[in-house]
């Protein structure tokens, strides 16, 4: 499919670039970065509304955000018919023990630790294809 995108949910804009060049090093996908909770939950809204979902490869998503928490963005994301589907691996710092099981509870691909790899990405992105 062309023009794929994959939305990156990171509030630090150091962690956003370093994620950014991974992602270019390992595929040719557009990024789309939020910087909160609240700008991903509009944008990915405004995307299911235009049709544009369709073509999300993946979500990365960090959930210690402002306005709105990674998990509260993962869950809408879970309850919305038209995004309940998206592919979504957490990139994160935190090793919260509960935060990562309701994330899996959640049906997440994989719950990465910052900084991310480029294998860990190729991975992720392999097991999301299908999706």
């Amino acid at each position: 499919m062309k023009d794929r995108f994959i939305v990156l949910v990171e509030d630090n804009a150091d962690d956003a670039y370093l994620a950014t060049r991974v992602i270019g090093k390992v595929c040719s996908d557009k990024v789309i970065v939020a910087r909160d909770g609240e700008e991903a939950s509009d944008l990915l809204l405004k995307m299911a509304r235009d049709g544009a979902h369709a073509k999300i490869r993946l979500v990365l998503l960090d959930l210690k955000l402002p306005k709105m928490s990674g998990i509260e963005v993962l869950q809408q994301i879970r309850d919305d018919k038209a995004l309940c589907n998206l592919p979504v691996a957490i990139l994160t710092s935190s090793d919260n023990d509960l935060d990562q099981e309701r994330c899996r509870e959640l049906g997440i691909l994989d719950y990465m630790y910052k900084p991310m790899t480029a294998d860990r990405l190729q991975r992720v992105l392999g097991a999301g294809k299908d999706v």
